[in-house]
């Protein structure tokens, strides 16, 4: 059996940063296969928090000055990729003096982790937010040096190496409200990688292509993105959907070594049962172009889908999953979840051949009761093995 904390799963070079929670709430930073989620590996550092800043007046009450709150813990977590680690976020979230009662809470914010299977990466993240929030901007840059399993393509297991990668990260996006809850824009990200194997001179099974095992990249991807969300919280809904596209897009004109396309679109959706329920289900695909990278192909054990197996032990150019969540609060701060899921990983979108599933249940301690957010311990069943999990905030 394996354990896992904060969520830090693999997916090198795919940075993804849906920022619409306060202080990284929903950063992922997916640097070579690990995907640094804030609900998984930040959020829960924000106390109690609140995203609505309101405005002080000063003592002579002839002057306004906006709220601030710096955050700064050191979480320690196990992850069956990493073993132990340790993250510390420090962040100061805060509203300028020209920002408007509609405006999202700014954020500055650093993150590092140290892993003990010698993996470590740290980063800094800016979040701001225009003209009522009409206007969302965010840039974040990123250094990871990461060890972690290779499967191969596809998914029925056989041997593994590690791999030891790393990498330089910077991205930027800006998103523009179009209509109620809905808004479009572009993100651009560049990064340099050097990936190989761990023991250089290592003998690799047969199966395993060294050209594309042992690779110096740079990377650059031009990413169209549309979100569309309606929930009633950020960190524990109970209403609403949440809607989330991007296509990436990688040419020789824009500085990439490789040309391709990945595209990513997920939907939550959140329905009340009585007081104390919630049932939370998700719907996701993933699908990549034939000349992605091996290591930005779709793979499960890295995201909130299926949980129950090791990251990258299927891997291909396309997913798809579906789960389902009931959560319940029996008090203001005890909860537990029972979840279920079915999803596969294939060559291309008719290539669906194995049917992967996932069964569990969690425990639920709510840790800042203003801004709902609470400690998880879940313990899932996949295909092949039981894996525990220990994190900060709902796992989508």
């Amino acid at each position: 059996m394996k354990s896992s904390a904060l969520r830090v799963s693999l997916l090198l070079l795919f940075l993804q940063c849906a920022l619409s929670a306060p202080a990284f709430a929903q950063a992922r930073v997916s640097v070579g296969g690990v995907e640094l989620d804030s609900e998984a590996g930040v959020s829960g550092v924000l106390g109690d928090v609140d995203d609505n800043l309101e405005e002080t007046v000063d003592e002579d009450g002839e002057g306004k000055q906006r709220s601030w709150e710096p955050v700064v813990a050191p979480l320690p977590s196990r992850n069956p990729v990493f073993g132990w680690m340790i993250s510390v976020p420090a962040m100061l979230m805060y509203k300028p003096s020209f920002a408007t009662p509609d405006d999202q809470v700014w954020i500055s914010g650093l993150f590092g982790f140290y892993a003990e299977n010698e993996s470590w990466g740290a980063g800094l993240l800016q979040r701001m937010s225009f003209g009522g929030d009409r206007w969302r901007v965010m840039g974040a840059l990123f250094h990871a040096e990461m060890n972690y399993d290779y499967f191969g393509i596809g998914g029925e297991g056989g041997p593994s190496i590690v791999l030891d990668q790393d990498m330089d990260l910077a991205l930027v996006e800006g998103l523009r409200r179009i209509a109620p809850n809905l808004y479009l824009g572009l993100r651009a990200t560049y990064a340099e990688t050097e990936l190989g194997p761990q023991v250089p001179d290592i003998s690799l099974p047969p199966e395993f292509d060294p050209d594309l095992l042992r690779v110096d990249l740079t990377l650059a991807t031009i990413a169209p993105r549309l979100q569309y969300d309606t929930r009633d919280n950020e960190f524990y809904p109970r209403s609403g959907f949440l809607v989330d596209a991007t296509a990436a897009v990688s040419r020789d004109a824009i500085g990439a070594d490789v040309d391709y396309e990945r595209y990513d679109v997920s939907m939550n959706h959140y329905l009340p049962i009585g007081n104390n329920g919630v049932v939370a289900s998700r719907i996701a695909t993933q699908y990549t172009s034939q000349d992605t990278p091996f290591f930005l192909y779709p793979a499960f054990g890295q995201g909130a889908d299926l949980r129950g197996y090791q990251m990258g032990s299927y891997r291909d150019r396309f997913l798809v999953a579906a789960q389902a969540e009931y959560r319940h609060r029996f008090t203001e701060r005890i909860g537990a979840a029972a979840f279920g899921g079915v999803g596969s990983v294939a060559p291309d979108f008719a290539g669906w051949e194995k049917t992967l599933w996932s069964v569990g249940a969690g425990f639920r301690f709510v840790l800042a009761p203003k801004n709902d957010i609470s400690l998880r311990v879940d313990i899932a069943r996949g295909r092949d093995e039981t894996v525990y999990y220990v994190g900060i905030g709902e796992a989508f």
